[in-house]
């Protein structure tokens, strides 16, 4: 167990080391300000957040654009992306360890027509999350900043394997806010919709969720999967989740759709208040990023530890099981050993026995002879006395 640990620390070591190498420049983020997004609040999360590259986008998105981009930010874009543009961005994803934020809005307005323009998106680049067409709204005060469409949001990620998403939540506690909001559901293969409150699929991480709130419909098309006869007004209090993400293991990469955005919005969840409401928004966005630059430069690294950890205690499961083997061959031989030394010992005793024996039975024909040669010295005495007495003839 000690060499196994010693072997994963050096490996560990060594990985770090290529890793921080690969990692001397600092992680590129790419904000697209050419589908009519807005820039509002952008320069302070920009002079804030320094630990990334800044660029901006503001034509056409292509390879030669993404070339070099580790994370793209879609803030909330009010114009439909070309095929080519959703091809180049799905490229880009396919080339491992990037980041994709895609922000929504409500059916609000003209937020139906961004909805469905962001649909198609997310559609195009694979992945299953979509956004719901509607509003989330909530009568609680203590779930809004003074309006039914203020809506204040929490970070309660899920915990998923070697993405650290706790960074989402420290120094958090505060609401986050959300002005005017959709919700995050999401596709299967047959283009049924599904409750990610209710139903997960793998990859899926929630990771901001509306409470004690229900789905309005402002436009058309009607909600895709929230009817208002089960989540609307007056339904009861329902649950929501307003930023999901979605991960790709085989290529590290990290898909994440918001209801609002971080910048350009009404009023962004940048916000530190809002109507006389604190709020953590800086804290939220500051880890946000903080995360994703985890995921792309330090999540590779431990699912390669993780993998040496399982590789180097297969081998040694291996070695582990071979000892055991000859020692139960070994064992096998030392028994049959003992069993023929037993085998040997009761021959010997045998042996023992049966020279006893002849001792005995020779001692027994001695005897036997010795009585025999005097019985046959007697008859001759006799024969002979018997001859001497016998009288002459007569002459």
């Amino acid at each position: 167990m000690k060499t196994a640990k010693l072997l994963i620390a050096l490996a560990a070591a060594a990985l770090l080391i290529a890793a921080l190498s690969a990692q001397a420049q600092p992680v590129v983020v790419a904000v697209d300000l050419g589908h009519g997004e807005s820039s509002k609040y952008l320069n302070y999360i920009m002079g804030n957040i320094t630990f990334v590259t800044w660029r901006i986008i503001k034509g056409p998105i292509n390879a030669s654009v993404l070339k070099g981009v580790d994370i793209l930010l879609l803030g909330q874009p009010t114009v439909a992306f070309s095929p080519d543009e959703i091809k180049a961005i799905k490229d880009w994803l396919n080339t491992g360890n990037k980041v994709l934020y895609v922000a929504g809005d409500s059916d609000y307005g003209p937020g139906g027509k961004t909805i469905t323009q962001i649909n198609d998106l997310l559609a195009g680049i694979g992945t299953k999350l979509r956004l719901e067409h509607g509003a989330v709204y909530s009568d609680y005060p203590e779930m809004t900043a003074k309006a039914y469409y203020r809506m204040l949001t929490f970070v309660e990620p899920d915990s998923y394997p070697g993405l650290n998403t706790e960074m989402l939540k420290r120094d958090v506690t505060l609401p986050v806010l959300m002005h005017g909001p959709g919700c995050v559901i999401w596709v299967d293969e047959k283009g049924a919709f599904h409750d990610p409150v209710k139903e997960k699929f793998p990859g899926l991480i929630r990771l901001v969720w509306a409470h004690k709130s229900y789905m309005g419909d402002n436009t058309p098309p009607t909600p895709y999967l929230y009817d208002l006869m089960s989540y609307g007004k007056g339904t009861g209090d329902h649950d929501f989740v307003m930023y999901a993400a979605e991960y790709w293991p085989d290529k590290n990469v990290l898909i994440v759709v918001a209801g609002e955005s971080l910048y350009g919005d009404y009023e962004p969840a940048w916000a530190s208040s809002y109507y006389g409401v604190a709020l953590d928004g800086p804290t939220f966005v500051t880890n946000l990023f903080r995360w994703w630059v985890y995921v792309i430069t330090e999540a590779p690294l431990q699912a390669r530890i993780a993998q040496l950890s399982t590789t180097v205690s297969e081998g040694l499961s291996k070695v582990n099981s071979a000892i055991s083997s000859q020692s139960g061959e070994i064992q096998k031989l030392k028994s049959d050993v003992q069993s023929l030394q037993s085998s040997l010992n009761k021959l010997s005793s045998d042996l023992s026995s049966l020279s006893s024996s002849l001792n005995s039975l020779a001692g027994t024909v001695n005897t036997l002879m010795i009585i025999s040669a005097v019985e046959a010295i007697l008859i001759v005495a006799a024969l002979a006395l018997i001859l001497l007495r016998k009288p002459k003839a007569s002459q």
